[in-house]
């Protein structure tokens, strides 16, 4: 399934700079053929596609045309990452998820994008808002000029967590934001985390504006089309985010 995250940006800031989306369903072994087929569909070389070497980190790494292929046709090494920036013409920035947060960023005036993913892990992190600083710190973005799009994910409806993640999350989160953030323990002992809440905050905090921050409004748990390791145990099943300037 194709959707244009950008469609509505597009819209707001009258630029057809990048293109970016989601397909669901890709296995996680993240073979070659694979993205040769997504690749097709979008008319781009898969030596062109990036895809971030993730391990729940906060961060976030530059792109340049002597990164394409990394992760595709060329083999990760021990350099951990969960974010990319790129002002590269040409070059997809790809993330998988499945239950996590993808977030897509755009800033149409410095022609720069970037792309993370944010588990509860890294949100506790705030990746999303040090994407939006590496932008800033390397391409002089404004972050007041920055849009943001969150791709599906595990809404707060279904998102249960324990008690060693509110601790994690009161390590960058004042007691009072995380109040808002976690609903109450249900009957189980769990509270219920609002990942694209906590998202929405450390990016209007990194002084990104609130009208351009935009959610997709699929929770992966509960829209069968997309994959769910909560739902369905199933590791193998995920999304795969991308974006690239045009």
């Amino acid at each position: 399934m194709e959707m244009d995250l950008l469609r509505r940006f597009n819209e707001i800031c009258n630029t057809g700079v990048a293109m970016a989306g989601y397909t669901s369903g890709l296995c996680g072994e993240w073979v070659e053929e694979r993205f040769e087929r997504l690749a097709a569909e979008l008319t781009i070389e898969s030596s062109r596609m990036i895809m971030a070497n993730q391990h729940h980190t906060d961060k976030v790494s530059v792109m340049r045309m002597e990164d394409a292929g990394y992760g595709i046709i060329r083999s990760h090494d021990d350099d951990y990452f969960d974010a990319m920036i790129t002002a590269q013409t040409g070059v997809m920035l790809c993330i998988h998820t499945a239950d996590c947060v993808p977030v897509v960023f755009l800033d149409p005036v410095k022609k720069v994008v970037g792309i993370s993913h944010s588990g509860w892990i890294g949100t506790s992190k705030r990746i999303a808002a040090k994407t939006v600083r590496k932008m800033v710190d390397e391409y002089k973005s404004r972050p007041e000029d920055i849009i943001c799009a969150m791709g599906p994910y595990n809404h707060s409806c279904c998102y249960e967590v324990g008690e060693d993640v509110l601790e994690r999350f009161r390590e960058s989160f004042s007691e009072t934001e995380c109040e808002m953030l976690f609903e109450e323990k249900n009957d189980k002992g769990k509270y219920m985390l609002d990942l694209g809440g906590a998202i929405r905050l450390a990016l209007q905090q990194e002084g990104v504006n609130p009208e351009n921050i935009f959610d997709e409004g699929h929770c992966t748990y509960h829209t069968s089309t997309f994959s769910s390791w909560r739902r369905t145990g199933d590791k193998k099943k995920q999304i795969l985010t991308y974006i690239m300037l045009k």
